[in-house]
């Protein structure tokens, strides 16, 4: 593989880890909530080479511990919080990162989505930029979440009052969607965003939880996808010696 060719692939093996983690993530999550583990012993140490170890707080351990057992089941505690939001940083990230290479994974998504490719590719920027400039608790807009993404939408001309729409069994069949209603939409009006906004009342997160799905299934799709071309180009080789 050539250097581009590598560092797309990085990029979309990180959508997948993020995904991962996000699942894993909220499993322990949920764990910690309905088990009391504070009884364990919460010592954790890692070592490196020349002798060198780091020894993490076992109070903090035990402080997050509390937390969670005292957040009701239906709120979200402080570790799902992080979980959740490094996960959807992480997902958003890579697949803007990948998108950003003229390479067949960027053909397969522009085939796939047609004339809505531009609206995910800003919908998933936007996500990307709020989660990592973010420094407030509620997740406040930041004029530079969304300025140049509503510049680049002028300069192309395009609408700034955006939808996407994505139904799984009518854009990836091969998926086997449990049933036609499994559609994830979403709609943003670049123009009416503000500094200051609360994030969550712009995408919720149900629209995040679905996005990263989505963006982790397209992923998987043009791996398989890629995986039987590279099959059907080596018979054909077969047969032609």
């Amino acid at each position: 593989m050539n250097d581009t060719e590598i560092l797309l692939d990085d990029a979309l093996l990180l959508v997948e880890q993020n995904f991962y983690f996000l699942h894993m993530g909220e499993f322990l999550g949920k764990l910690t909530k309905t088990e009391d583990l504070s009884d364990r012993s919460l010592f954790v140490v890692k070592k490196y080479e020349d002798d060198k170890a780091y020894y993490f707080n076992a109070e903090i351990i035990q402080e997050l511990l509390i937390n969670a057992r005292q957040t009701k089941k239906e709120d979200i505690s402080l570790f799902e919080y992080f979980v959740e939001f490094n996960a959807f940083r992480g997902i958003c990230m890579a697949m803007v990162e990948s998108l950003r290479f003229e390479s067949p994974f960027k053909i397969f998504m522009q085939k796939l989505f047609g004339e809505q490719y531009e609206n995910f590719f800003d919908i998933v920027s936007f996500v990307r930029n709020v989660l990592s400039h973010n420094i407030h608790s509620e997740i406040r807009l930041n004029e530079k979440d969304f300025d140049g993404t509503l510049k680049r939408i002028r300069r192309m001309g395009r609408k700034a009052d955006m939808s996407f729409a994505f139904q799984y069994s009518l854009n990836l069949p091969e998926l086997g969607a449990p049933n036609d209603a499994y559609v994830f939409t979403c709609k943003i009006d670049f123009e009416s965003l503000k500094e200051g906004m609360p994030f969550l009342e712009i995408l919720t997160m149900w629209d995040l939880l679905m996005l990263s799905e989505l963006c982790f299934n397209l992923v998987m799709t043009y791996r398989m996808k890629e995986e039987q071309r590279v099959i059907e180009q080596d018979n054909v080789l077969e047969n032609e010696e």
